[in-house]
């Protein structure tokens, strides 16, 4: 985890703007608390933000000069899990490596092979990397895009950073949304690529964008594909077995600030089965495991279904003789002000309807985080092998838009998720639903296809692109944030490259046998895990749909509508709003509700927290 940011300018010499580039550094500082570089030459200029014990070895930016002049530089963020493999084929073909870590494995690379540089790496990342001999920067992110990057064109060039908050902090960039940005948001559409704000881009992951005087290009060097798949079920368990043991171990250290996060659910105790496998065989010894909760939550679960979380943790973790933490945590501060403010920065800087959702992911990253410096998460089994909210129904799948959006209606009744307080005029010019087709019918148009596949076959393998496109990215986003915020390295073995492949290209049929939705990892489960884990039903992640968040909420409002000077005032719906103050029962029970109020406190605060322009 680190934070990276850069300025290139073909018509400036930066070498003496480094106090612009330790601003943009400064501003992502929460990614890499522990130091600070900036390197500049000519019209470049690279900064750095690190954290202690990623790579001790590497320095950042890291440069490769000779006869005194430079000729690669790198600034990188992430980690290669094929870091030995790719260092012994580059002393094998002569390379001299002096100990730069990363960052000097991925220039001497690139001196090699060039473009094709990316094909080579196995791992997350995100790194901008300037050539002075052929005068272009590439920008540069992992296969699936676990790691972000935007850019923002300017002047002569080009400014980027982990996060937009990098990018705003150059004097030449001021943070504004357009029409289509504010689209992008309230629709909740997720399009690969687009960062929201006016003018800025976000590298697709999986690509490599190369900019130079002649303008930019992106190109993909990892996409998803049509393949036949040609294994029965119990070939189909075997590979997927294969495959996410593979990806596991590649993400398995015996560095022992590691810690598994273990909800007793079918996908973290998979992770943490066959991860206290590998290392037994490996000799590592016992590894560490965390269950978080909140304590009212886990008590009401306990007598209502006998649900908890912690309890079915301590039961794998037993099964599998970890050294298991249980954290419970208090739920009164979901409602403080730190609380939310803090989980509102740590997000990709977008507002989201589910804050309360979010600020929960922030308080069990922040818990982890005072315990671990890495962890490993079952996340995103759900989306890789076709757990979708309302696919069980025939209008969700027909639907022609994005199959999140339909689901997604169910608990709406306006034009999007969480808009019921934005004006009524507003929502008319945006047409949110007219957006999310047109996004759907962009996206549709580039799903590989295996001939002869049946309607059934054909139409959830648009779905399940769909959801690996536009919603894992906005999810990855994410949970980026958040552990970063954290000091959390975070490693998801389930996003491994080949076994997305593999599944996205796995029928239908399979995904659900016998009627159950991740029917393949539920036949795994029985080779290594308790029947009582996978049996259980789904535990869905805790809310409070209570009085005292719903009090909360209510407050926040009332001092909004008060501020006429608030950045959210012009588009707001103040007759709705007065109505949801007033309807405190419907608040603490229906999602809707709480979620109109999210969305528009956390708008309110996006657009304060950058002095966003609004242009309409």
């Amino acid at each position: 985890m680190a934070g990276i940011v850069g300025w290139l300018d073909f018509d400036r010499d930066l070498s003496n703007r480094r106090d612009v580039v330790r601003a943009m550094a400064g501003a992502v500082a929460n990614r890499g608390p522990d130091g600070e570089s900036v390197w500049a030459s000519g019209p470049v200029a690279l900064g750095h933000r690190r954290i202690a014990g990623e790579d001790p070895e590497g320095q950042q930016p890291y440069c490769v000069s000779e006869d005194g002049r430079p000729v690669v530089a790198i600034t990188f963020d992430g980690e290669l899990f094929n870091a030995t493999a790719l260092r012994g084929q580059l002393l094998a073909r002569g390379c001299v490596l002096r100990g730069g870590g990363t960052a000097e494995l991925v220039a001497q690379a690139y001196l090699i092979f060039g473009d094709r540089v990316a094909e080579q790496l196995d791992g997350i990342f995100a790194f901008a990397l300037w050539d002075a001999r052929q005068e272009r920067l590439l920008l540069v992110r992992d296969q699936i895009g676990i790691k972000p990057l935007y850019y923002q064109m300017v002047g002569g060039g080009v400014v980027f950073g982990s996060e937009p908050k990098a990018i705003f902090a150059h004097p030449l960039t001021p943070a504004a949304v357009d029409e289509d940005g504010l689209r992008e948001v309230i629709g909740f559409a997720g399009t690969p690529g687009h960062a929201v704000f006016r003018n800025m881009h976000k590298v697709p992951g999986g690509s490599v964008t190369t900019v130079h005087r002649r303008g930019v290009t992106t190109r993909a060097f990892w996409q998803l594909e049509a393949r036949e798949h040609t294994e029965d079920l119990d070939g189909t368990v075997d590979r997927v077995h294969g495959l996410l043991e593979e990806a596991i171990a590649k993400r398995l250290t015996d560095d022992p600030s590691l810690a598994i996060m273990l909800s007793g659910g079918l996908d973290s105790s998979l992770v943490t089965a066959l991860a206290t496998r590998i290392a037994r065989e490996r000799g590592n010894g016992q590894l560490r495991t965390i269950s978080v909760d909140f304590a009212t939550h886990a008590r009401n679960a306990e007598r209502a279904d006998g649900n908890a979380d912690a309890s079915f943790a301590a039961v794998v973790a037993e099964h599998l003789g970890t050294d298991h933490t249980d954290i419970e945590l208090d739920r009164d501060e979901l409602w403080d002000p730190v609380t939310r403010d803090a989980a509102m920065r740590a997000m990709p800087d977008v507002p989201l309807p589910v804050g309360e959702m979010s600020n929960s992911i922030h308080m069990f990253f922040e818990a982890v985080g005072r315990r671990a410096d890495i962890t490993m998460m079952g996340e995103w089994s759900d989306t890789i092998f076709g757990e979708f909210l309302h696919i069980d129904k025939p209008e969700v799948v027909a639907a022609e838009t994005l199959p999140w959006v339909a689901a997604g209606q169910y608990f709406v009744r306006n034009s999007g998720i969480g808009t019921g307080l934005f004006d009524t005029d507003l929502l008319k010019r945006l047409d949110i639903p007219g957006y999310c087709a047109d996004q759907y019918r962009t996206q549709l148009a580039k799903v590989p296809h295996v001939a002869g596949a049946d309607p059934q076959e054909r139409r959830m393998r648009e779905i399940c692109y769909l959801y690996l496109q536009g919603w894992m990215e906005m999810g990855l986003a994410q949970d980026d944030g958040l552990t970063a915020n954290n000091g959390l390295r975070l490693r998801v073995p389930f996003v491994e490259p080949e076994l997305v492949q593999y599944a996205f290209n796995m029928p239908w049929s399979l995904k659900t046998h016998g009627g159950r939705s991740k029917s393949i990892l539920r036949r795994l489960g029985r080779q290594v895990l308790p029947d009582e884990i996978l049996d259980r039903p789904k535990n869905p992640f805790p809310s409070t749909p209570d009085v005292r968040h719903a009090e909360a909420l209510r407050d926040a409002l009332q001092e909004v509508l008060a501020d006429r000077e608030a950045p959210i005032a012009p588009y707001l719906n103040r007759e709705a709003a007065t109505a949801q103050l007033a309807d405190l029962d419907r608040l603490a029970g229906g999602w809707q509700g709480r979620a109109d109020i999210e969305m528009m406190l956390q708008t309110n605060a996006w657009l304060a927290r950058y002095g966003i322009r609004v242009l309409l």
